[in-house]
């Protein structure tokens, strides 16, 4: 079987799931983890290094954070594409990855070739730029945290890439300064949270961004070029998602979940994606 991520869903339900991480596995919240779970308490605390715990308002914790190591090492191999991700304990539960991104990296891998410019908005800890520069893609990674951006490129030094173009930047600006300069994309992946803050301080929520970053993200593909959208919203539909490409002109190719499944089949829907191209 060809290898992929260093990763396993060992269980999940009741609002959490039990996952291991190259050699660490976690007991974490899931809202969207709802069926009843296959192992029992007991099991699930025998085999977790450690557990996050929701607050009921703000930041929630790790029961006991000196069980884990400040950071360990997480490989993704396929055939064609390897690379290396340093990953930690966050303060909101992450810890540098999502799994069931796996797909999109996958799509990256057949369908960028060599010399193709690619952007990276809401680009985190960088897997979909570190696949993206694997395969020849001259690629622009935009986050606006600068701490973030430091953890991509350890990622890049871990995975030997040194051609990503690393750009600490609000999204939204970037995007829209690249098209005032008659900068184009033959590829962009987006996948702006929830709700978040702009590197000024500037609050936002995806439903209200969301329309402003479609329009100006699809003026900066080439024809033919492709927009991979992803968000993990509530609010956001993916009739929602489709119908703003089809209002700036990009035809919905694609469209679906990602997912993560456990060795014995069962699916752990977690976000909801679209992929455009732009025939003209």
């Amino acid at each position: 079987m060809e290898k992929s991520l260093e990763y396993e869903l060992i269980d999940f339900g009741r609002g959490r799931k039990l996952e291991r991480f190259g050699k660490i596995t976690l007991n974490r919240p899931e809202v969207l983890a709802q069926k009843p779970t296959k192992l029992d308490e007991d099991e699930w605390v025998e085999l977790a290094d450690e557990i996050y715990l929701d607050a009921e308002k703000g930041v929630g914790t790790w029961v006991d954070p000196t069980k884990l190591p400040s950071s360990w090492n997480c490989t993704y191999q396929t055939g064609n594409c390897q690379f290396t991700l340093e990953l930690k304990p966050g303060k909101y539960k992450h810890v540098g990855v999502f799994p069931e991104q796996e797909q999109h990296w996958k799509y990256l891998e057949k369908n960028i070739k060599p010399g193709n410019k690619v952007l990276n908005l809401f680009g985190y800890t960088g897997a979909s730029s570190l696949v993206a520069a694997k395969m020849g893609g001259d690629v622009f990674h935009v986050d606006s945290s600068k701490s973030v951006i430091n953890w991509a490129a350890k990622n890049a030094e871990l995975s030997s890439v040194s051609s990503i173009h690393w750009v600490c930047d609000d999204a939204l600006k970037f995007s829209e300064r690249e098209l005032k300069r008659g900068q184009k994309y033959d590829l962009i992946i987006m996948d702006p949270p929830v709700f978040g803050q702009g590197k000024k301080g500037v609050r936002w929520k995806l439903e209200d961004l969301l329309p402003k970053l479609v329009k100006t993200t699809a003026q900066l593909l080439n024809k033919g070029g492709k927009l991979i959208l992803n968000t993990y919203s509530p609010v956001v539909s993916l009739e929602e998602m489709e119908l703003e490409m089809q209002k700036n002109g990009l035809e919905c190719t694609k469209k679906g979940w990602l997912s993560v499944n456990t060795h014995d089949g069962r699916k752990l829907s977690l976000s909801k994606y679209t992929i455009s191209i732009r025939r003209s």
